[in-house]
């Protein structure tokens, strides 16, 4: 009986064991939800926060608020050292070392992390750093990237105001061919024998245009013309109008002859070559212009003549600017039939070596300046029936004038010596009553001697005349005590 009996005591007491031991594990089954949805939560927050910047304070909060739970859940997970819950505890453990991998790349993230405890850097806390440090890397990248931009669009606005020529850009091609004309490159639309360039950039042209036109259209961009033994001629317009670009250059290329000539009434682009804008002339070739109905080169703005070789004929003035003109260099010859050069603004000769050569109107004249004429070095010789004075206040090169008192007919000429030393004899195709002239070879303080219609055994190259004079009538001397003297020839 006793033995029965304590079997049967020892098998309930076993089963309440066993019974006692299946609450306990249901109890630590029941924790490992919550625990792997806190390890979830927080890679969430770290995806959340590396994904959307704008989410930024949204993603900090989730995770400091997920930090206080992962900590806590770390720590009940060392505590309950179970089977069941290793797989959680791995979990738990990748995510911290993603976390923790981001926030070492962070200097502020390392010294905040010291600060914790090791079982929070971890956890939860490493989610923070990571989050804010994310955030802080993509803020400072698009700062950097709008620094950067900022910077292109200032090296490219600062490039823009350089030289056209200075840009290095591809360069395009249109072939003239007597009534048409074939083309690479974009931004050029042909029809007929009229070609229109619509996109900034270079354009070199050759061959032969016998009536047609070239029309420059752009937003405000900057057009180079590229001569290349090119001849435009047309019979009703200008040669070459640009109605729109921030400045047209005319390269003649070296080697090269080119000739450009306008015809019939035109008024609204009253030149060979007309431009809204300012129009430079350079080159190391030679540029060759007609003008049979008005001016030869005709700007809205300013006209520049840098290098090459320039001529000129024309019916009204050879340059003719509404803003101003500038000789900075060049062999240049202008045969106006009214005025050489002529401008409501400023005139400044700083280089080149130039004839100006004024029409035969009694109030045309080799140069007119309304604003101010500056001449600071170069050559020039200019002969009309007036001539603006250079402005002294302005001008550091020594400039000679004679005034005669009475006109002097078409092909008389007039010479200048200085004791034995001729400065220069040269005459004009019309009456005229003014000659001036400029260059380093007149000294200050030095005497000069006036003689005109005499000989000379030279011949004449565009009115200049380089052999022996002699003389026929005497003009008197004077004595050039400024840089611009101005002597009255009876």
């Amino acid at each position: 009986m006793k033995k029965h009996t304590w079997a049967a005591l020892l098998t309930a007491l076993m089963m309440l064991g066993s019974l006692s031991a299946c609450g306990d594990n249901t109890g630590s089954t029941a924790q490992q939800p919550d625990e792997t949805s806190s390890v979830a939560e927080d890679t969430s927050a770290v995806d959340e926060s590396t994904e959307s910047e704008e989410e930024e304070s949204e993603a900090d909060s989730e995770s400091d608020a997920e930090s206080s739970k992962n900590s806590k859940a770390s720590k009940d997970s060392k505590s309950a050292k179970d089977s069941k819950a290793e797989s959680s505890s791995k979990s738990d453990s990748s995510s911290s070392k993603s976390a923790d991998s981001s926030s070492s790349k962070s200097s502020d993230s390392k010294t905040e992390n010291k600060s914790d405890s090791k079982s929070d850097n971890k956890s939860g806390n490493t989610s923070g750093n990571a989050a804010t440090t994310k955030t802080t890397k993509e803020s400072d990248k698009k700062a950097t990237t709008t620094t950067m931009a900022a910077t292109t669009t200032a090296v490219v606005d600062s490039e823009d105001e350089l030289d056209p020529e200075d840009t290095v850009k591809p360069t395009k091609y249109i072939y003239l061919e007597d009534t048409s004309a074939k083309y690479s490159g974009e931004g050029i639309v042909v029809h007929g024998s009229q070609i229109t360039i619509g996109k900034g950039g270079t354009y070199e042209i050759t061959g032969t245009l016998s009536n047609g036109q070239i029309i420059i259209n752009t937003n405000k961009k900057k057009v180079k013309l590229h001569l290349n033994g090119a001849s435009i001629t047309n019979h009703a317009g200008s040669a070459i109008n640009c109605q729109n670009a921030k400045k047209l250059t005319i390269n003649s290329l070296a080697g090269s002859v080119n000739y450009l000539e306008d015809g019939g009434v035109h008024d609204e682009d009253k030149g060979t070559v007309f431009s809204n804008d300012t129009v430079k002339i350079k080159g190391e070739g030679e540029l060759n212009i007609k003008a049979n109905y008005a001016h030869g080169v005709e700007s809205d703005d300013d006209i520049i003549v840098e290098s090459g070789t320039l001529n000129i004929e024309s019916a009204k003035s050879c340059l003719h600017s509404n803003d101003g003109i500038e000789i900075l260099g060049g062999v240049n010859f202008c045969n106006g039939g009214t005025n050489g050069l002529k401008t409501d603004g400023y005139i400044n000769i700083s280089g080149g070596s130039s004839v100006f050569i004024g029409g035969t109107r009694e109030e045309k004249g080799a140069i007119y300046c309304g604003g101010s004429l500056a001449v600071t070095g170069g050559n020039f010789w200019a002969i009309g029936n007036s001539c603006t004075s250079p402005d002294a206040a302005l001008t550091t090169a020594n400039v000679i004038g004679l005034m005669f008192a009475n006109s002097q007919p078409a092909g008389t000429l007039v010479n200048v010596s200085s004791g034995n030393s001729g400065i220069f004899t040269m005459t004009s195709p019309n009456n005229f009553k003014y000659v001036v002239y400029s260059g380093p070879e007149l000294l200050l303080n030095a005497e000069y001697s006036v003689d005109y219609g005499g000989t000379s055994d030279g011949s004449g190259e565009h009115y200049l005349y380089y052999g022996t004079y002699t003389p026929a009538t005497d003009g008197g001397t004077f004595t050039a005590g400024n840089p611009v003297t101005f002597y009255t020839v009876s």
